[in-house]
């Protein structure tokens, strides 16, 4: 299954109009959420019931479902509990996302409730979940969804994340994370612009390397722009990391497909794949560029020295991979190669470097991945599968 993508939108400084335009075109891209904060918009009760109302109304019009960011307080002011959620049944708000947990049974009851209000609670709070969850909390009505980060060098760091992830993954909870916009003036709910991602080293690559960067992780099930608005352009990126990263095997019938006899070998049905950019050398040939563009590459037994993609030296065996020189006397990490016709048993094998090596004349410099998307390399384990994009 697909991660499923989002948007964020803040009432406080934008207007419904601009706010109709953006899901608009997010949702031509393939977006079906959108985040929005309550607690921050102005005005009586009956107001913000019915700023919200319409809100929702142009949500809905675009098939998005909208997660609402609030906290008890704000329950109170809109005349609910744990117990009650009427008040954003009236709204249209599909899911409640809790600023923080009560750390109690109502946090089990706001689960539960009967009124088919989706719950989101922050992921960082494990303790209090797993409390609710022991408690008989149905997680068929929880998502476990991170918080973002407006000020540099607050952001999570990897490790606790993906050990945060990997914890409700195990219990079969799904996770939400945010990226960021790299748009000049793109805003969160507060007038600080510096981005507004989960991860701490995402802030400043683009949300296309951020996307492909969580797609590795293999722990989470949405991702949404944090900060708005994203450019139709990034838009653009994150549909073509998408249609990248997951694409459906054929079951093999004789035909002269991309994946040919190698069919009976593969799986088949919905497949996640690492979608890789390169940074081509001069002089790569056509075959080489085929042995690039194979569409399910998948990483060997063991990922010490190398990446290693084994099926092209079984498609192509009968080619010829001349050696092509290369002045470089070691390979370095992100360096993607070619097995040529000096080590002929190999030759048509795509590698990707992880470690440095020496260059023994056996191997054709293809590209080397952009140092944006280095961290990718950190997630790879036996049988990742993985494409390049060019």
């Amino acid at each position: 299954m697909s991660i499923t993508l989002g948007v964020s939108v803040y009432p406080e400084q934008e207007s419904l109009q601009q706010i109709d335009e953006y899901l608009k075109l997010a949702s031509s891209h393939g977006f079906t959420k959108v985040f929005t904060s309550m607690f921050s918009v102005p005005g009586t009760k009956e107001e913000v019931a019915d700023y919200f109302r319409k809100l929702t109304g142009i949500a809905h019009q675009y098939g998005m479902k909208v997660s609402g960011d609030c906290n008890t307080f704000f329950l109170e002011k809109m005349g609910a509990d744990e117990k009650n959620l009427q008040p954003f049944v009236d709204m249209g708000i599909d899911i409640i996302r809790m600023d923080l947990c009560y750390g109690d049974e109502r946090d089990i009851t706001l689960i539960n409730n009967s009124f088919g209000v989706g719950v989101e609670m922050s992921a960082a709070f494990v303790k209090p979940i797993d409390a609710a969850i022991a408690g008989g909390a149905n997680t068929d009505n929880l998502v476990c969804c991170h918080n973002f980060y407006p000020e540099r060098y607050t952001g999570a760091d990897l490790t606790s994340t993906m050990e945060v992830n990997n914890h409700w993954k195990k219990a079969g909870i799904r996770v939400a994370m945010f990226i960021s916009s790299n748009v000049e003036g793109a805003h969160g709910p507060w007038p600080i612009q510096n981005g507004l991602p989960t991860l701490e080293d995402h802030r400043w690559i683009t949300p296309a390397q951020q996307l492909k960067h969580i797609i590795a992780m293999d722990n989470c099930d949405e991702v949404l722009f944090g900060n708005s608005f994203a450019s139709k352009e990034e838009f653009e990126q994150i549909d073509e990391v998408m249609k990248a990263a997951y694409i459906n095997v054929p079951v093999y019938e004789g035909t002269d497909d991309a994946f040919g006899p190698l069919s009976h070998f593969l799986p088949h049905g919905d497949i996640t794949r690492i979608p890789f950019s390169i940074e081509m050398v001069d002089g790569v040939t056509d075959l080489e560029r085929k042995v690039l563009d194979f569409p399910l590459h998948s990483a060997g037994e063991y990922v010490y020295y190398m990446i290693r993609s084994r099926a092209t030296r079984m498609i192509y065996k009968k080619e010829d991979f001349p050696v092509r020189p290369c002045d470089q006397s070691m390979f370095h990490r992100g360096d993607v190669v070619i097995v040529n016709d000096n080590c002929r048993h190999y030759h048509g094998e795509l590698q990707i470097v992880l470690k440095d090596m020496k260059n023994d004349g056996q191997r054709n410099l293809i590209g080397r991945i952009p140092e944006e998307e280095m961290i990718l390399l950190d997630h790879f384990v036996p049988g990742t599968r993985f494409c390049i994009m060019r």
